[in-house]
């Protein structure tokens, strides 16, 4: 069903209806449930929290030998999901960007595959643009920028790899990998 047969059927039902229906899903699917909370009692920061710990707990992910085991795909969709539910660009840039950085600090324990670090800096890219849509781009790439200032957070290949990103989002150059 698309969202314009959604939309027909809607309105179609009384507000009782409708109210059932809302009730119904409300209990039916914990990520419906988890929404209409946010929506009665909205806090942005706690909801910051909650996905800020989810994305660390997956680039945490290890197996023998030292080797990283967090999916891109997981991190991706834990971003996308915290922007359904519109918490503020500030928030959801800072989701980004704390992605970034823990990266930077989960790859000095852990070998990062290739997927992993191309993820994380299509994530940075993905950033940057919301900042620059919302006239904050200067303040985000100062973030990046310390972030791979940083000696104590990521390898030498990891950080050039990302600072090469980098310069070729600000001289316009189309990512080489997404």
């Amino acid at each position: 069903m698309s969202k314009k047969d959604l939309k027909k059927e809607l309105e179609n039902m009384t507000s009782e209806q409708l109210r059932q229906l809302i009730l119904e899903a409300y209990s039916a699917k914990k990520e419906i449930k988890s929404y209409f909370d946010f929506f009665v009692n909205p806090d942005s920061e706690k909801l910051f929290e909650k996905y800020r710990i989810m994305i660390a707990k997956e680039l945490d992910r290890s197996k023998r030998g030292g080797y990283a085991k967090g999916r891109i795909s997981m991190i991706k969709r834990l971003i996308s999901e915290f922007e359904s539910y519109q918490p503020g660009y500030r928030y959801e840039i800072d989701l980004m960007l704390f992605t970034v950085s823990y990266s930077l600090l989960a790859e000095m324990g852990l070998h990062f595959p290739d997927t992993l670090m191309r993820g994380t800096a299509w994530i940075m890219r993905r950033a940057l643009d919301k900042a620059d849509l919302n006239l904050e781009a200067d303040s985000a790439v100062a973030s990046v920028k310390a972030m791979l200032g940083d000696d104590s957070a990521g390898s030498r290949y990891f950080k050039r790899f990302l600072r090469e990103e980098l310069e070729d989002y600000l001289s316009g150059v189309s990512p080489v990998s997404r």
